[in-house]
């Protein structure tokens, strides 16, 4: 019974491609309409064939589309005929805040670049990296659930393209749409579109793929291998610099993942946006965009292989991809992590901006890079305003500095006069036989001298305080000063061109740990323990070694503190000696009064 049904089938399915191939009624051809952005000024005629003759960007191919109506499913319709292109194409399209170059096998991205912003020899930043090529897997390439094969063949596939100008009055508004089909004649029909805008960063994708009118799961790589073509010059003082890293908005923080912990693919789940990242750029598909009510699309996150020479370091590459239903467009962000504008885009996309994994840190550092764009936006230079910033910072901890840093003095006075009496002390305990017993009496007759004395040896650790407060801000600028792409590239004077990177020569960490010994020689004059007075002296040596390789923006602000830092210990050295004095002055009148009353007793 089995074998007749089979039979059955077969006879059946032989019967439906005989009456195709003899039978079926012509499909009508409908040609792709002309290209319409002949004679553009923003798209370049760029165009490779073959081994790299130039010749100019052809427009779009004869493509078949589907007819009107078409059920999903329809064994009586013809597939449409084969439509691919002759050769291999290469074209760029230029808008303000995009170049990119495409090429028709695969109809995928190439290249990426971003024009107002470079790299070392002003060089256009480059978001596709090279070893994407070299994994062949690259952006706006199309991939079909659970089909390696027809994922093969649409990658290597020669598609058809054309170039539209779109008005500002169009859905999308003003830009240029790049849209590719390829059909192999057999019933799988390709079409997608890249559209980028005349202004603003936020591009438009679409891609459909269909069997015979159906439409196949299939997705589109929107990001590959996220990269900024960054050389060792720009990365000396960047201690995460990072690049290709899977990022989402989980609940109200971004979750990031970096390639090396990506062993297997992974969703980003009902995400209002995600993509890759590297420390200034992104590439983020809205996906609350297709929502509708209901669960945003997630993102899939890929692992990719990477062919290296033998016995080299595996490279980390991972891909973004998401579906996009039928008909729609999915948008995705692609450009600087700038917060103003990430943030007047909506969707939470300023979480991108990675300020810091801890709260507090997070908060002190968005607070302060949002004070101190506001200090440059009348002061014009990032220098100066993280001084000004430094300035106003100091003055806020100002009240807090002063008090503890009268009571260490007058503390240290105390221990002063009293230290012929702890070493009395501790002279007379070392006549004695050492042991726990005696150790233990001694440090009980020493705290009752300073209870005696009214001495509070702890209080001498007050002077640290201000310092221990100020880490979570030198954290924060150092987090603000290497993530923020508004203080990137940005010049100071003279030899300092860009704050986000070290001093080439050295120069203000010098100053910055000369100053720092001035300040604790300043300090540590009014503490008896040479052992302090030393560890003092030892520690702005330790951090000039440490803040040569950090950005010169982060010395700058500790160059600056310190400088104040010196007024305000002079300041404080002057009114905690006045303070000083005034119990001595208050016995002298005392004694000279009692002398005074006695002596008219006398008389």
């Amino acid at each position: 019974m089995e074998k007749r049904a089979l039979l059955a089938i077969a006879l059946s399915i032989l019967v439906m491609v005989a009456w195709q191939m003899f039978f079926a009624p012509p499909v009508p051809e409908a040609p792709l309409p002309a290209d319409p952005n002949s004679g553009a000024a923003t798209v370049s005629g760029d165009t490779t064939r073959g081994a790299g003759d130039e010749t100019p960007a052809p427009g779009a191919g004869s493509a078949e589309p589907e007819p009107a109506g078409v059920p999903p499913w329809d064994a009586g319709i013809a597939p449409a005929p084969r439509a691919e292109a002759a050769g291999v194409e290469e074209f760029r399209v230029k808008t303000e805040h995009h170049d990119v170059r495409l090429t028709n096998r695969g109809g995928r991205v190439t290249w990426w670049r971003l024009p107002e912003y470079t790299r070392s020899g002003d060089v256009p930043v480059e978001l596709v990296p090279e070893y994407a090529a070299k994994a062949d897997v690259l952006p706006l390439q199309v991939e079909v659930a659970g089909e390696a094969g027809l994922t093969r063949r649409i990658a290597e596939a020669l598609h058809q393209h054309q170039i539209e100008q779109t008005r500002a009055d169009s859905p999308e508004g003003a830009g240029q749409r790049i849209a590719f089909t390829w059909s192999d004649g057999e019933g799988v029909v390709v079409r997608k579109s890249l559209w980028l805008p005349d202004e603003g960063y936020v591009v438009r994708i679409a891609a459909e793929v269909t069997r015979h009118g159906r439409p196949l799961d299939a997705a589109v790589v929107f990001a590959s291998g996220l990269g900024e073509g960054v050389n060792g010059d720009d990365t000396t003082s960047k201690l995460w610099h990072v690049e290709g890293r899977a990022v989402y908005l989980g609940g109200a923080r971004a979750v990031r993942i970096a390639p090396a912990d990506l062993e297997n693919p992974a969703s980003s789940g009902p995400a209002a946006w995600a993509g890759l990242e590297s420390t200034y750029f992104a590439s983020l598909a809205l996906t609350s965009d297709a929502a509708e009510g209901g669960a945003p699309a997630p993102v899939v996150f890929e692992p990719r292989k990477v062919p290296v020479p033998e016995g080299a370091d595996p490279l980390p590459l991972v891909s973004a991809s998401i579906v996009i239903p039928a008909g729609a467009q999915q948008r995705v962000f692609v450009g600087p992590k700038d917060y103003q504008m990430l943030a007047s885009l909506g969707h939470g996309l300023e979480l991108v901006i990675d300020f810091s994994s801890f709260s507090l840190i997070y908060v002190i550092t968005k607070y302060l890079f949002l004070a101190l764009v506001w200090i440059n936006s009348w002061a014009g230079n990032y220098g100066w305003s993280i001084i000004l910033l430094t300035f106003f910072v100091r003055l806020a901890f100002f009240p807090l500095t002063y008090r503890s840093m009268i009571a260490m003095r007058q503390t240290s006075k105390k221990m002063a006069k009293i230290q012929p009496k702890v070493k009395a002390i501790q002279e007379r305990y070392r006549k004695m036989k050492r042991s726990m017993e005696t150790q233990q009496k001694q440090n009980q007759e020493i705290m009752a001298l300073y209870q005696k004395e009214g001495v509070n040896p702890m209080s001498s650790l007050g002077g640290c305080l201000p310092l221990l407060l100020q880490m979570p801000i030198f954290i924060a600028f150092y987090n603000l000063l290497s993530v923020t792409i508004e203080v990137r590239q940005a010049p100071f004077i003279g030899w300092i061109t860009d704050l986000s990177l070290r001093d080439p020569y050295y120069i203000s960490p010098i100053l910055m740990g000369a100053s720092w010994l001035l300040q604790q020689a300043m300090t540590s004059s009014s503490i008896p323990d040479p052992m302090q007075r030393r560890m003092l002296m030892f520690m702005p040596v330790i951090f000039t070694f440490m803040m040569m390789n950090m950005p010169s923006g982060l010395v700058i602000y500790w160059l600056t503190s310190n400088i104040l830092g010196m007024g305000q210990q002079l300041l404080i050295n002057r009114k905690a000696d006045a303070l000083g004095t005034l119990p001595q002055q208050k016995r002298e009148e005392e004694a000279a009064k009692a002398r005074r009353a006695e002596d008219g007793q006398t008389a």
